[in-house]
């Protein structure tokens, strides 16, 4: 009996259906909450993403049920952040896959693959008996090896003794999910018992984000995967077409379509001429005309950019896919803007004077060691009309200017946890920027917004 028959047997053994999972179900928020996020630019990506992994919904029923399935139970377990995702392996929309292979005393097996038209859902799982901690960089290739795959991608961190699989989501926009793809992993590992998972992402951050760093990594072992994509589970999209134009505050934005696929729902807009900034967030849920509520992607890629302008042109959000739907309505309640004039913003190292700063945010302290500058910015928490959106939030993009026009990457940026400021009703956070082997005393920051938008009276629009 093969993998795929194994499933599907194991899957009819749950004795009792899981009732659809509504809106309304308890969550709980996760407790493996850090109190410092690191953040880094992204490698070898062709679209422009924004990526959160800083909320986690846990669906009971779902993970209840499968937990009598030994062999499903740590896959139920490690979709429990996505509702879309969670609804596919109840819907059996699962690929097994069990490719294993071994380097260096680390074995790495991919065990599931959960992908539709654009999207790819990779679940692996790391031993070794050497390492008491591991992590991955992933890479993304076409199968021949040597060029990197028109994608997107986002990964979390992994903890073999906490994780039973770790997850990858490999995104295309601009094109459909090809045949096959070739995953590169390299593998950090650390022997020390004492090191915390968050300790080993520390390090390959601060290794991966400059490539001049004189403190190199070396990884311990090194995969590629051939993944071929089943075409039974690359499902075709349910496009509707929207084509209206709404209004934002001052500002408008014309929504084009709605794609639902399997594992996600994307929501694309379109600029309006007249508009003097830039959309970069959209706060919004799609409620089917049953009454169940989809919400915005909090986790993993939650929009994609333009290669045209800063504008953010496709959100994500949990899918509707399985319910079968044919109304919807789309709630828009908040938006978050950059003005077509602040695309980037000259901040003077030296004196602390800045041109414009996103709203809410201030620069604290600068620090110069050698060619190596510290930006330390203070900034009010986000988001709060909405209840379940993190307090933390990007200041800034992770390129930057030299006084040449030359462009750089930030070397790294973490963002500590929230304060309460004296006699207000304000939480705050600081976020410190490094720039490394940077000679100037001037730099132009770009900023990944200039000011929110938000509304106690949503915006609703009727689709079919």
């Amino acid at each position: 009996m093969n993998r795929n028959e194994e499933y599907k047997r194991l899957i009819q053994e749950l004795e009792i259906p899981v009732p659809a999972l509504e809106y309304t179900l308890t969550r709980a928020k996760a407790k493996r909450f850090r109190r410092k996020w690191l953040f880094r630019p992204a490698v070898g990506l062709v679209s422009v993403f924004a990526c959160f992994i800083m909320l986690v919904n846990f669906y009971s029923p779902v993970a209840y049920a499968f937990s009598r399935v030994p062999i499903l139970k740590d896959l139920a377990e490690a979709v429990t952040f996505s509702r879309s995702l969670t609804e596919a392996v109840r819907n059996e929309y699962v690929q097994p896959v069990a490719l294993q292979q071994t380097d260096n005393g680390v074995t790495a097996r991919i065990e599931y693959l959960i992908v539709d038209q654009k999207q790819v859902n990779v679940f692996f799982n790391l031993e070794s008996d050497l390492y008491a901690h591991m992590n991955i960089k992933p890479e993304v290739y076409q199968p021949d090896g040597k060029t990197h795959a028109n994608c997107s991608f986002a990964f979390g961190g992994y903890d073999a003794q906490e994780d039973p699989l770790g997850s990858i989501t490999i995104d295309f926009f601009n094109s459909d999910v090809p045949d096959q793809l070739l995953l590169k992993l390299d593998i950090i590992g650390s022997e020390d018992s004492q090191m915390t998972a968050s300790e080993v992402d520390t390090i390959e951050d601060d290794y991966e984000s400059d490539y001049e760093s004189e403190h190199e990594v070396e990884y311990v072992a090194h995969f590629e995967f051939l993944l071929t994509f089943d075409p039974t589970f690359t499902a075709p999209k349910k496009e509707i077409e929207i084509n209206q134009i709404v209004t934002l505050g001052d500002q408008q934005i014309k929504l084009t379509n709605m794609e639902v696929y399997p594992t996600h729902l994307r929501l694309n807009v379109a600029d309006v001429s007249e508009n003097t900034a830039w959309l970069k967030r959209l706060d919004f849920f799609v409620e089917t005309g049953d009454g169940l509520t989809f919400d915005k992607i909090t986790n993993g890629i939650t929009a994609v950019g333009s290669i045209d302008s800063p504008m953010m042109v496709s959100y994500r959000a949990d899918s509707p896919y399985f319910y079968k739907a044919d109304r919807f309505k789309i709630v828009i309640s908040g938006a978050e803007w950059l003005d077509k004039d602040m695309e980037t913003t000259h901040l003077d190292l030296i004196s602390g004077q800045v041109d414009r700063m996103p709203e809410g945010t201030e620069i604290s302290k600068i620090t110069r060691k050698d060619n190596n500058w510290t930006i330390i910015v203070l900034a009010k928490e986000h988001h709060k009309h909405m209840e379940e959106r993190p307090s933390f939030h990007q200041i800034f993009m992770s390129n930057y200017y030299d006084p040449d026009g030359n462009e750089h990457e930030i070397h790294s940026w973490i963002t500590s946890g929230a304060m309460e400021e004296p006699e207000a009703d304000q939480n705050y956070f600081e976020c410190e920027i490094s720039l490394k082997n940077y000679p100037y005393d001037e730099v132009w920051l770009v900023p990944a917004y200039s000011h929110e938008w938000s509304t106690d009276k949503p915006v609703e629009l009727n689709v079919q």
